[in-house]
């Protein structure tokens, strides 16, 4: 009885770990830098936006400042809303995370009948065959782990490599429009205090950027 009960927590314990292993939180959104909202001077500074990934991005404008203008800034996170190649990967990244984790869920439900079953066969297997099964589903629930565990690493390393196609897109469309314009600096809103938003050129940047690189996908 001893031996049983030790072999079931055995097989509990090993199942909590594949539980606990299957799918860690996987980003979808791009880890862009949080820059502090732009300010109007000498009106009253505008509150903070809200994160990304609620509402629909703002229709940015596309008016500039003079020609020749010395500091100008963009706002990096609302270029990226309005990006469509970043809405692209976005979309497609989450439908990778909702595949690895239905997947996930099935082998998950698929180890714990095997479990189930095994810890039946406990009273009618001699000690041998019972330890070499329980030793077979051991290496099935680490095989499994290693699966998901790849397909994740992939899925971010291939997201990784999208978003950051977007970003040089991105570095490019600024420096079109700084020498078009004849800018002496451009600076992204994270570096900025407060400043007139006479001085913003996101609408312009992401007009570029949109341009250049409309669609985006990320590898298989």
């Amino acid at each position: 009885m001893k031996n049983r009960t030790s072999s079931a927590l055995r097989l509990a314990a090993v199942s909590a770990a594949f539980v606990g292993m299957i799918v860690a939180a996987w980003p979808v959104q791009a880890q862009q830098p949080a820059p502090a909202q732009p300010r109007q001077a000498p009106a009253q500074p505008r509150a903070a936006s809200p994160a990304a990934g609620g509402a629909a991005a703002p229709a940015l404008s596309t008016e500039l400042p003079p020609k020749g203008t010395s500091v100008v800034f963009f706002d990096v996170e609302a270029v990226m809303r309005a990006s469509t190649a970043m809405q692209n990967i976005n979309a497609q990244a989450e439908r990778a995370r909702n595949s690895l984790q239905a997947d996930a869920t099935r082998q998950e439900t698929d180890l714990r009948r095997q479990e189930e079953e095994l810890a039946n066969q406990r009273a009618t297997l001699a000690q041998d065959a019972f330890n070499q099964r329980r030793r077979d589903f051991e290496n099935r629930v680490q095989t499994v782990q290693v699966q998901l565990q790849t397909r994740r690493r992939n899925l971010e390393q291939n997201y990784g490599d999208a978003a950051q196609k977007i970003q040089q897109s991105l570095t490019e469309s600024v420096i079109e429009v700084m020498n078009e314009q004849e800018y002496q600096i451009v600076l992204p809103n994270s570096f900025i205090f407060v400043a007139r938003s006479a001085l913003d050129i996101s609408g312009e940047v992401a007009r570029r950027l949109n341009r250049k690189l409309p669609t985006a996908a990320m590898a298989n």
